[in-house]
């Protein structure tokens, strides 16, 4: 992902930086806590020879302009808006950890621009627990292991200067999106689209168990586990997540998988 051009387009109220590749089908990533994934993950490139990926940093992350309310249905207006300027009709969302409930309010709230939605990891409903099977966080380090695992796949480690950009978007995630989504909640179930629940096994930031409400919610949603994967799935198990992903999008109504019951 290191040599994706930036660009920077004007809407409603300010501007969103993002990044674009490959050529298709669109995909809109939502990034998490974190904002833009950084420069030596790989799973954008990966993705981007099947589709044509767009990853915005949403309102106030990374460069882009703080547009509308401060609050997940907020962004989510925001990113159609997004959507609306960059793209020629609905598109597929792939939305990551926090930014699971913006990519689950645009599919409420905007169900023409969302033809497909995954939500990886999301934390929208979150029971946010402390971190479990190697005591609580002390250092970066143990930080970087709970989000991305033993074996992450990189082309380049975050420089420190990412990782500043990490902790300063993580901040400002906690500050103003960090609420327990009741509204959205309740209305999962007006969500038309197909949804792909993606979760990994040894998830230590958002238990696995939080997956069932999105699966009892949401009319067409299908649940599937990654064994062995943290938090950060693209990152964390990014061959095994590409795959799910693409043929999810690919197949659409016809991805059948064993969605694990309750």
């Amino acid at each position: 992902m290191t040599d994706l051009p930036h660009k920077v387009i004007d809407i409603e109220g300010g501007s969103l930086g993002y990044l674009e590749a490959g050529s298709g089908e669109t995909v809109v990533y939502l990034h998490g806590a974190g904002g833009r994934p950084p420069a030596g993950s790989t799973f954008v490139s990966e993705l981007a020879k099947d589709f044509c990926v767009l990853v915005p940093s949403r309102p106030g992350f990374d460069d882009s302009s703080e547009i509308g309310k401060r609050t997940p249905d907020g962004a989510a207006a925001a990113v159609a808006a997004f959507i609306e300027a960059t793209s020629k009709g609905p598109v597929h969302v792939v939305a990551q950890s926090a930014g699971g409930a913006i990519g689950l309010w645009l599919a409420v709230l905007r169900p023409d621009l969302v033809s497909s939605l995954v939500v990886s990891a999301p934390s929208a409903f979150a029971h946010r627990p402390p971190p479990s099977g190697g005591g609580p966080v002390r250092s970066p380090q143990d930080l970087d292991k709970v989000l991305y695992g033993d074996r992450p796949t990189w082309s380049a480690l975050p420089t420190d200067e990412e990782q500043e950009r990490i902790r300063r978007n993580a901040a400002f995630n906690m500050q103003n999106f960090g609420g327990n989504n009741e509204e959205l909640l309740a209305r999962l179930g007006e969500i038309r689209a197909p949804v792909l629940v993606l979760w990994g096994t040894e998830d230590r930031l958002v238990p696995s168990g939080d997956s069932s409400v999105y699966q009892k919610n949401i009319p067409q949603a299908v649940r599937m586990f990654i064994y062995g994967a943290s938090h950060e799935l693209p990152i964390a198990a990014t061959a095994k997540w590409v795959s799910l992903v693409r043929d999810f999008i690919r197949r659409g109504e016809f991805f059948v998988v064993n969605s694990g019951g309750e």
